[in-house]
């Protein structure tokens, strides 16, 4: 559900701006925004010298944020504080970390470049070894080093015809393939003939690596040499850079983690005092906070200050239209589902939330859809190693909730349709409560359409619900097309035996009677928007079809195991075959029920566009993500 905001405004003497807003970031629930009147208001503006220390704090954030990037990880913050720290000695440490970790950085890609250009080269080493054992002399030898991308043997004896043809016997060229699977070379030539042979290869196309300069103005051989001896120093060198860094994390890592939560107090602080305003002699600061938090942030500041700070509660008449944060707030069984609802952009104000709904009709179509005891089991013995594994509030702990709660919902209708790791079920004994789906193509799909009704009524008359206090016509309009859909489903069932064939002509007239109102609710269009709500309807049918895809490929596997001639492999390709419909049991029917509710059901209801509550609060890296991940 989304919480009621209410608009306050907090007035108290100008000297106790600052212990005021350290109060109120102490109790972190007030979602400051630039004061609505500002009539009679003056915005609180800052002096050079405040504008320059403003400058210097921002300096110091972005040091110390780029040095717990470059560290790769936040170190835990110790128990010290950093309330005696110094902007000066912040500063100090901020950029001093910065540098030296730029610096540890630039070195380790130099490294890695070095490596790489060597690693081109590595291919050339055997071919450079075969033209020493051959006994070829290298003084007044130039050697080229050729790469030919798609390669062959043709490819070579073109390039070596043409090199006899140009230049007799006097070369030699080594073929060596390469890992990356081309084909490279070496050729060594006198080197008068170099002019000769660069021009050749030129003319055939042939990609010649040039050493780099470092290893310039020398032999071949020592050019080998050194490359080989700098493959072995470089991994050295790299896990220096490598104990470097760790060595500064371990120094000055619970520091720099410590002055980022300072500096982030401190620019919050400063941000929540450009958006104050002043008279002579009084602040006024306005924000929101949910309703039910209204009278905890007034009875604590009447406590702090006697008093002396007043908080008022500004009407709704003064701030209608206005943008108003948004909180979501759900039970603790459906927060978990906050996960799929904030994959799109929150609601607004004043709408609906759809967490309790996604919450409820999400794992159950996944269930419907899957429907195995022992996919459920394997799906649900997953989910439960990463929830023991994942961190509180994360996002891998949600998605960990939601498999527990998909893979309940899969092993009640398994045995709801009889199915272990597909017709195995039927084979030990377990029988289909419902309907077996491997034969009952038409109840499943009757079954997955129904559920698309259900869906979609509910989404249409909670849109209806909605929107009747702002448009009570469009409000009926949407209600009826939910009872037209109801009507039109009914008669159905009635025309083809599901119902007793008397209600037959009764659904249609009534229903046809209501389509002049629904034209007049909602325009000459609504015949049109009525036949989409029924196509929208229709896509339900993809939980049959990807659910009978599903039980048919286990059948298939389970059917391997006597389809080979040793048992061994039957049962192995068996289980290969299971745990491939595993994945795409799983990762399919996910895919299909987000677009059935972010498509189809959503879009009868939800209204986005909605901001996010981010009260003035103290910072820690836990907050610090949420708000990162919420913008």
């Amino acid at each position: 559900m989304i919480l009621n905001m209410s608009r306050v405004r907090v007035l108290g003497p100008i000297d106790d701006l600052q212990v005021v807003l350290g109060r109120v970031q102490d109790f972190g629930l007030m979602h400051i925004v630039e004061p609505s009147e500002r009539d009679t208001l003056q915005p609180l503006g800052l002096t050079q010298e405040q504008a320059r220390h403003v400058r210097n704090v921002r300096k110091v954030a972005s040091d110390v944020h780029k040095a717990l990037e470059l560290l790769g990880e936040l170190p835990t913050p110790g128990s010290a504080t950093t309330s005696n720290l110094t902007l000066a000695r912040a500063a100090l440490i901020a950029g001093r970390t910065r540098r030296e970790l730029e610096r540890l950085e630039r070195r380790r890609q130099e490294l890695e470049e070095a490596r790489a250009v060597i690693l081109k080269f590595r291919p050339f080493f055997d071919a450079f070894d075969k033209i020493s054992e051959s006994g070829v002399g290298l003084d007044g030898i130039r050697i080229f080093y050729l790469v030919l991308r798609d390669g062959g043997e043709q490819e070579v004896r073109r390039v070596r015809a043409a090199l006899r043809e140009t230049l007799g016997d006097t070369f030699e060229l080594i073929s060596q393939p390469s890992e990356a699977g081309e084909s490279v070379m070496l050729l060594a030539v006198q080197a008068q003939a170099g002019q000769s042979a660069e021009r050749l290869l030129s003319e055939a196309g042939v990609q010649a690596l040039s050493v780099p300069e470092e290893y310039e103005g020398e032999s071949a051989g020592a050019t080998v040499q050194r490359m080989q001896s700098r493959l072995v120093e470089l991994p050295e060198e790299l896990a220096e850079l490598q104990d470097a860094r760790r060595r500064i994390a371990n120094e000055r890592g619970r520091d720099l983690v410590q002055i980022r939560a300072h500096v982030e107090d401190h620019l919050a602080t400063i941000e929540a005092m450009e958006k104050s305003a002043v008279t002579a002699h009084a602040f006024v600061l306005e924000g929101w906070v949910p309703t039910n938090a209204e009278p905890e942030l007034e009875r604590r500041l009447s406590k702090s200050f006697d008093d002396v700070v007043e908080v008022e509660v500004i009407s709704s008449e003064e701030w209608e239209g206005e943008p108003v944060p948004v909180v979501l707030k759900n039970p603790r069984l459906f927060q978990p589902f906050e996960a799929i609802t904030r994959m799109m952009p929150l609601p607004k104000y004043g709408t609906v939330d759809p967490t309790p709904f996604v919450a409820v009709f999400f794992p159950m179509f996944f269930g419907v859809t899957l429907g195995d005891i022992g996919y459920g089991l394997i799906l649900g013995t997953l989910s439960l190693i990463l929830r023991l594994r994942s961190d509180p509030h994360s996002k891998m702990r949600a998605i960990s909730e939601i498999g527990l709660s998909c893979a309940l919902f899969t092993i009640v209708f398994g045995f709801l349709y009889g199915e272990l790791f597909g017709d195995l079920g039927h084979r030990i004994g377990l029988h289909p409560i419902i309907f077996n789906r491997e034969e009952a193509f038409f109840p499943f799909l009757g079954l997955a359409l129904a559920l698309g009704i259900v869906h979609i009524v509910i989404g249409l008359f909670i849109g209806a619900v909605k929107m009747f206090s702002r448009n009570k016509r469009h409000a009926i309009g949407r209600g009826l097309a939910g009872i037209m859909v109801i009507l039109i489903a009914l008669a159905l069932l009635a025309a083809f035996d599901m119902l007793p064939e008397r209600f037959f002509t009764p659904l249609v007239i009534t229903t046809l009677v209501a389509l002049p109102v629904l034209v007049i609710a909602e325009g000459v269009l609504a015949p049109v928007e009525l036949v989409s709500t029924l196509g929208n309807v229709l896509s339900y049918a993809r939980i049959m079809a990807v659910g009978t895809a599903s039980v048919m490929m286990a059948v298939v596997a389970n059917r391997m195991t006597g389809a080979f001639g040793g048992v061994v492999v039957g049962v192995i390709c068996a289980l290969l075959f299971h745990l491939v419909n595993f994945v795409l049991g799983v990762f399919s029917p996910t895919i299909h029920m987000l677009r059935l509710h972010y498509v189809e059901f959503f879009g009868k209801f939800f209204s986005p566009g909605g901001s996010q509550y981010q009260p003035f609060r103290h910072w820690s890296p836990r907050e610090g993500a949420i708000d990162e991940r919420s913008n």
